[in-house]
This record gives structure tokens, sequence and C-alpha cells, in this order.
């Protein structure tokens, strides 16, 4: 069981990079609609792009911070050999819950709805923190 968490977080990974992607194809449209000039990703200063571009870029953004945890989480379970199958079913509701806080992000943006897509993944990930720790006790 311990190699199974590589498969989340390998899709987690796999969907940032897809993120990036949205999030470069983003601004290219802005830039080629004349919406912003290339010159303001050189130091994003002066007139930028739209609501739209900024919000698909901050979302981006916002998966190098409480998803590193994540990744870090299930990187020690593995070398601790600590993954039973909760382990890996909280690995995945945590994915899921990402996904649906990106879900509610990238679509109408429902910050009620985003609230707590987000807090459910935060509480999923200490979750897998107390589990590592308790596993860490025995």
């Amino acid at each position: 069981m311990k190699n199974h968490l590589i498969f989340p977080m390998c899709f987690y990974a796999f969907y940032m990079w897809c993120l990036a992607i949205y999030v470069f194809r983003a601004r290219l449209r802005s830039i080629k609609s004349g919406e912003v000039s290339i010159k303001y990703f050189k130091a994003y200063t002066g007139e930028g792009p739209s609501e739209r571009t900024v919000l698909i870029a901050r979302h981006y953004d916002n998966q190098f911070q409480v998803p590193m945890l994540f990744f870090i989480v299930c990187t020690l379970h593995i070398m601790a050999s600590t993954t039973a199958l909760s382990t890996l079913i909280l690995a995945w509701l945590f994915v899921a819950s990402r996904l649906c806080h990106s879900w509610v992000h990238l679509g109408g943006n429902n910050v009620q709805k985003r609230v707590i897509t987000f807090a459910a993944g935060w509480i999923i990930l200490i979750l897998l923190w107390i589990q590592l720790m308790d596993q860490a006790l025995r």
C-alpha cells in the first residue's frame, strides 16, 4: 500500500500542470486581444489584465500554498511506511476537495462555496498530519 500514495500525488501534480497551461493561455489571450501589453508581465506593473485573467493566475498561485503541505505529508507517509487504506482515501479526498475548490473558484466564484471547499481540504490535510503523528507514536 505504501507506494499507492504516488497516484493522488501524481494526479494532483498533473492537474497543476494543466492549470499552468490554462494561466498561460489566459495571459496570451489578454495580450492578443490588446487588453494588456506584454510589457506588463515583465514586472507586473502598470495597467493589468482583466479580473478573470488575474483570478486564473491567483488560482494557480494558490496551488503552491496549502497543496504543498499535501505533498509533504504524503511523502512522509511513504518514507515512514505508515500508509494505510485510510491514508489513501484521505489523500484522494484532498485531491477531490481541491478539484471542487477549482470548480467553484474558476466557475461562478461563489465565496461561501469556495470557503466550504477550501475548509474541507484543510480538514482533510489536518487529518493526514494527525494520522502521520499517530503512526509515528506507535
